[in-house]
């Protein structure tokens, strides 16, 4: 399977060194516009450099596509018209209408669409998962030290929408109603947002995004019947506290630690190489930039008020 990799800065990078190990697996191509990163990546993983992802069109099978998000709609709808399967890192596209096209070429042309929502392939969040009957409450802190990179979009589409994903693919009824607040610190845009959504079925999810900490914090906590459930992203580790016939019960969650983007390139070529769905889907991204939108729209409405 020939691979390349457009967009190689923080992320991109990652997904070429990752693609270069894989088996049965041939990193064909990196492509960047800025033409020494093209050639230093290259050289890294043996490969060969570009700065036109027009030059790798019919030959390759698939591509991480790691560009900003502006123009994720533009060049991976081009892809999908030239036949090759994409994985489009987070979030989908900068628009709804970009998004819905992107599925729709996708499917169209019978690719394979993925969406790097890459926390859904963190071992100890597939734990909790299997734990997870009827969430009722969520608490959710992801904070972040301030980087230069994912400034073309605000906190809630760079770190918040990670879990905006998980929330959505935990909780099956719709929105009801979101408030939030959110200000820019470092940036122009929002650089710290909290969001509190609540669902129809009555689940209340509190999200609070920072990437102007000092410290760095990524916790995912939830409350169900009978049930508290703790996942530390970073350390892949958990606790489930039960209450079972009066009786408080402790289990660690402690999963085997391995990789998540690597578990998620490993599903995106097993993906392709049988043509199954994906892990998450092209819906299921629209989904997370749907919401995200809703809550940058109630931040938006809270600065104007003010």
């Amino acid at each position: 399977m020939k691979i390349a990799v457009i967009g190689v800065g923080y992320v991109g990078k990652e997904h070429a060194r990752l693609y270069a190990e894989l088996p049965d697996v041939e990193l064909a191509g990196v492509v960047d516009v800025l033409r020494p990163r093209a050639e230093e990546v290259a050289a890294l993983y043996k490969t060969t450099p570009f700065t036109d992802y027009r030059e790798i069109l019919g030959k390759v099978d698939a591509a991480t596509l790691a560009v900003p998000t502006i123009d994720h709609g533009r060049i991976g709808i081009d892809l999908l018209d030239n036949g090759i399967d994409v994985l489009v890192e987070k979030p989908i596209a900068s628009n709804l209408e970009e998004g819905r096209e992107l599925i729709d070429r996708a499917r169209r042309n019978g690719r394979v669409l993925q969406v790097g929502h890459v926390e859904r392939f963190n071992p100890v969040v597939a734990a909790a998962r299997e734990a997870a009957t009827r969430p009722q409450f969520f608490e959710i802190h992801r904070l972040a030290a301030f980087s230069p990179r994912s400034l073309d979009v605000d906190v809630v589409l760079d770190l918040m929408i990670h879990d905006i994903d998980i929330v959505l693919s935990l909780v099956p009824a719709p929105v009801r109603e979101i408030r939030a607040v959110g200000i820019p610190v470092l940036s122009r845009k929002a650089d710290i947002a909290n969001a509190r959504v609540e669902f129809e079925d009555g689940c209340v999810a509190n999200f609070t995004a920072s990437r102007v900490s000092f410290e760095k914090t990524r916790k995912l906590r939830f409350f169900q019947p009978h049930d508290y459930i703790s996942v530390d992203y970073a350390s892949q580790t958990g606790i489930i506290v039960s209450l079972r016939m009066g009786r408080v019960l402790e289990r660690k969650l402690e999963p085997p630690k391995e990789e998540p983007l690597k578990l998620e390139l490993q599903s995106f070529t097993e993906c392709v190489r049988k043509r199954g769905k994906p892990a998450v889907s092209g819906e299921d991204g629209l989904r997370a930039l749907e919401l995200a939108m809703r809550i940058n729209g109630a931040i938006t409405e809270v600065l104007v008020l003010r």
